[in-house]
């Protein structure tokens, strides 16, 4: 399992030490797989370490009254989910009623953490923290994979049993991700895109990659398929691959 990564901005210097203080000893008493690699009083200084990190879904401890004129803690929450959209965000605040506040800005907290008397905010880490362990033994146990692709600045993770099919745009060298809830234009080559997917996906025709477990209908009398309604080509060389893809793993 890797090592989770977690950071901290607090702009008040000593609840920002008790936190990590809090956080190394219940990693060190519970052996957890954990490790405080930032902490900050200063959001833009995380912002850059989280940019510069080759690390995703990482832990964040986020106060939510941060005294900056760019960030305040919703804020940075949005902009972590930008570079890192499946993190796992806690909140830190001084009033107890600011989840509504998540949907406003389109955020997702695992946690809030009030500041309240030493023991109550050490108790709270302590829970909070062997909630989060529990949630990834569970996604251990059950793990989803996922397609990672970026568009412009934005990067997406789209679970793979959420791909429909993906297929060449009339842009030069983008190709259009068709998923479940999203049709997502980006860079890329289905080359490419089929050797990350395999065994799950089949290039079929030079303009389409489809999920195996999708497909609704075989045409190949016509040479294509269906996918919940769209139709998409299958080449004439690409039959018997298909046919043996589908025995394969279906």
């Amino acid at each position: 399992m890797c090592v989770l990564q977690i950071y901290i901005c607090d702009d008040e210097i000593e609840i920002l030490n008790f936190i990590k203080k809090e956080i190394d000893n219940q990693v060190l008493i519970q052996d957890y797989d954990m490790k405080v690699c930032s902490c900050h009083t200063n959001p833009i200084d995380l912002m850059k370490d989280i940019t510069n990190s080759k690390t995703r879904r990482n832990l964040y401890f986020l106060d939510v009254e941060l005294k900056n004129k760019k960030y305040d803690g919703f804020l940075l929450g949005k902009a972590i989910r930008n570079i890192d959209p499946h993190a796992t965000i806690v909140y830190i605040t001084s009033y107890k009623d600011l989840a509504y506040k998540t949907f406003q800005y389109h955020l997702e907290a695992f946690d809030y953490i009030v500041k309240d008397s030493e023991f109550k905010l050490r108790e709270s880490i302590c829970n909070c923290l062997k909630s989060i362990v529990s949630q990834i033994a569970q996604e251990n146990i059950d793990p989803i994979e996922y397609y990672t692709f970026k568009t412009g600045e934005k990067i997406h993770h789209i679970p793979l049993n959420e791909i429909l099919y993906i297929e060449t745009s009339m842009r030069s060298h983008f190709v259009i991700v068709h998923a479940l809830h999203d049709r997502i234009e980006c860079i890329g080559s289905l080359s490419d895109i089929e050797q990350q997917l395999k065994p799950r996906f089949l290039k079929i025709h030079r303009s389409y990659i489809v999920a195996l477990d999708k497909i609704d209908e075989l045409d190949l009398k016509n040479n294509r398929v269906w996918i919940q309604g769209n139709m998409c080509l299958v080449s004439r060389k690409m039959k018997s691959k298909l046919l043996e893809a589908l025995n394969r793993v279906l």
